[in-house]
């Protein structure tokens, strides 16, 4: 469903407000040899084990070359770079998945939109065991250990008063130290969960007066405490990623030179910058993030790829982007590509490629050799 919602979208896109293309010029286009930045992306741009490039938009862009009858020769770019390459003529055409964004319009152009593209979001795959182990790092904090040693040394010392004030006329705190003192932590204990059963009284006016007062701390501790654990609680659920919505939770990893890096500084969401997928997906892994935001089908397909089975990427998607290939401003490729893109898009072959590599079935999910 969503593959033909994003289809229909891109058939509107291409076909709206747009005239005729400018008939090519095989002769002048293929007198050069055309020099086209690439980078490992899949599935949409990968590298095989014998040097060579396949991937969806390898094969979109062989079908706009073959029309046109264009010599071209692949050179890899880093993505961070490939913009500023094209805009000072470094390079004469981008094949790899970048979003047409306004801030990129800026410095180069850009030819028909060719899909949309969805931000998806990878996370630990959250099991009982997980939250389990997330409550526990909550409570056994260093203030979490601070608080509850503070609560047990009180009190040890309300029930050592009470056996002090107590020992001489209450038989129920007589006998040794140890056992007037463990009588009298009993006490306290039992009175300060508000228990109180009991077998354990004061007699004496001042035992009395010890015990009410150490009924109104009890209280008093028992708040706290119950507040304390609530927060601790809240906390280590609140840190988990479960949708875009709560992206602010936590760090969210991503690539350079990504158009979801723009997202995330004007939602200013709390991020990493990495030079690739997987080593994301290794800092989110260890902990160092707790999400990894990017193309939802190129996560895929480096989550599928683990044999740890130890990330998950979530169902929904956010921040639909338009994929086109960039180019130089006032590029004579850019109508004849057009032209290639508005007769290639509504055709059964483009939604072929689709399905073959936009798929979990694909063998484009496969591990490389």
């Amino acid at each position: 469903m969503r593959r033909r919602a994003a289809a229909l979208a891109i058939g509107l896109f291409a076909l709206s407000g747009i005239g005729p293309a400018a008939p090519a010029q095989p002769a002048r286009l293929g007198d050069r040899v055309w020099r086209v930045g690439i980078f490992e992306a899949p599935p949409y741009t990968m590298r095989t084990a014998d040097g060579q490039w396949k991937g969806l938009l390898v094969d979109l862009w062989a079908e706009v070359a073959s029309e046109l009858g264009l010599q071209y020769r692949f050179g890899e770019a880093s993505p961070d770079t490939l913009l500023d390459d094209l805009a000072h003529d470094r390079l004469d055409v981008a094949v790899a998945p970048f979003a047409a964004t306004i801030d990129r319009e800026r410095s180069v152009d850009f030819s028909h939109a060719f899909r949309i593209q969805e931000m998806g979001i990878a996370v630990r795959k959250g099991g009982d065991e997980e939250r389990w182990l997330l409550v526990a790092r909550a409570l056994t904090t260093p203030t979490a250990i601070r608080l509850y040693t503070g609560i047990t040394l009180l009190v040890f010392l309300a029930g050592t008063a009470i056996w002090l004030i107590e020992r001489r006329r209450n038989p129920q705190f007589s006998g040794s130290a140890f056992q007037g003192m463990g009588s009298g932590f009993w006490w306290s204990g039992v009175t300060t969960v508000a228990v109180g059963y009991g077998d354990k009284v004061p007699i004496t006016l001042w035992g009395r007066l010890v015990a009410l007062l150490w009924m109104f701390v009890s209280l008093i501790l028992v708040t706290a405490f119950a507040a304390f654990v609530t927060a601790k609680l809240a906390v280590a659920e609140f840190g988990q990623v479960r949708g875009p919505a709560n992206l602010h939770n936590a760090v969210v990893g991503t690539v350079e030179g990504a158009a979801v890096g723009e997202f995330l500084r004007r939602e200013r969401i709390r991020h990493r910058i990495y030079p690739s997928i997987p080593r994301a997906l290794q800092s989110l892994r260890s902990g160092e993030v707790g999400a990894v935001a990017y193309d939802v089908w190129i996560l895929e397909y480096f989550v599928q790829r683990e044999t740890r089975r130890d990330l998950e990427v979530l169902p929904q998607t956010f921040d639909q982007q338009i994929l086109a290939f960039p180019l130089p401003d006032g590029s004579p490729l850019r109508d004849p590509i057009n032209g290639v893109l508005r007769r290639f898009l509504p055709q059964p072959g483009w939604r072929d490629l689709q399905d073959k590599y936009l798929s979990s079935e694909s063998t484009a999910f496969e591990p490389r050799e």
